[in-house]
């Protein structure tokens, strides 16, 4: 393979990289793409807007202005929240989120435990305000907080400061197109590339 091809398929990985696609979802993991999030948050919204309207017709008839549906509200946001979370750091939709579930020892879980932290955090500032006038609702946040600090700092320590090394890639062995760079590895009698039309003897 000519040296030229190789530079332009080098080329054609760090745009890719650059593009930053999102990954093949497998397992456990496909709850966190778009259909199942989509549903997940259309079920919420739907619900919650079915609980307030709920809400308002009591108020109509009886006066009475609590404001029930921030229990559910809360309670299946926390969820439905950690949900679309996962999502947008899965499908590499925000690249802050995508670049902590790919680094060692952070990952899923650590953008887990700060989603809840957060959340968890503000609805007891809610309820420690609506109900009580001690600021009972810092303990718990402290408390939680010093745990959510420790996870954070021996995650930072843990994180191996040398990135993986890629292998090389055996280039006597492998043929690629040199406009589009796709592999052709078990087809080496092919004159034309099938997802661009380069010709390969041209």
């Amino acid at each position: 393979m000519s040296q030229g091809v190789l530079i332009n398929y080098n080329k054609e990985i760090i745009n890719q990289k650059n593009n930053n696609p999102p990954e093949q979802l497998k397992g456990f993991s496909k709850l966190f793409s778009r259909i199942p999030t989509t549903l997940h948050a259309f079920l919420y919204f739907s619900v919650m807007t079915l609980l307030v309207l709920i809400w308002a017709i009591r108020v109509s008839r009886t006066g009475l202005i609590f404001f029930f549906p921030m229990y559910p509200m809360f309670g299946w946001g926390f969820a439905c929240g950690w949900h679309i979370v996962l999502y947008l750091s899965y499908n590499n939709k925000i690249h802050f989120l995508s670049k902590i579930r790919k680094r060692p020892y952070f990952g899923a879980f650590f953008i887990t435990h700060a989603w809840f932290y957060l959340s968890i955090s503000i609805f007891l500032i809610v309820i420690n305000v609506l109900y009580s006038s001690f600021p009972w609702s810092a303990f718990a946040i402290i408390g939680w907080g010093i745990g959510f600090g420790f996870h954070l700092i021996i995650a930072s320590l843990m994180n191996p400061s040398e990135q993986k090394k890629v292998k090389p890639i055996p280039t006597e062995l492998i043929n690629y197109c040199s406009k589009c760079g796709a592999n052709f590895t078990d087809r080496p009698d092919v004159n034309y590339c099938a997802l661009c039309g380069n010709r390969f003897d041209e």
